[in-house]
């Protein structure tokens, strides 16, 4: 569970986040096994689209969760793909 100091400015820390979870894709995607899987936490926002489409051809199911424990106005979701497929 990654998560940069929040400013209080929305598209900033969604930004800071999207940044984070990157560099923990990054690092993931050089030592998953096949068939594994990578959970992140992120911050709706719009730039989780570009990540999405990074996992979409690596995975077999890339999906959006928000937990019912989430405050419904928080932009909080949990990025989830399983079934890691090695290039």
């Amino acid at each position: 569970d990654l998560s940069p100091n929040t400013t209080g400015h929305k598209k900033t820390d969604h930004l800071r986040m999207m940044g984070l979870v990157e560099m923990a894709w990054e690092f993931a995607s050089g030592v998953l096994a096949p068939r594994g899987a990578f959970v992140a936490k992120v911050f709706q926002g719009g730039a989780e689209g570009d990540l999405l489409n990074q996992l979409k051809p690596r995975f077999d199911k890339v999906r959006h969760i928000k937990p019912p424990a989430s405050r419904q106005e928080s932009a909080e979701v949990y990025l989830v793909a399983q079934g890691f497929r090695k290039s």
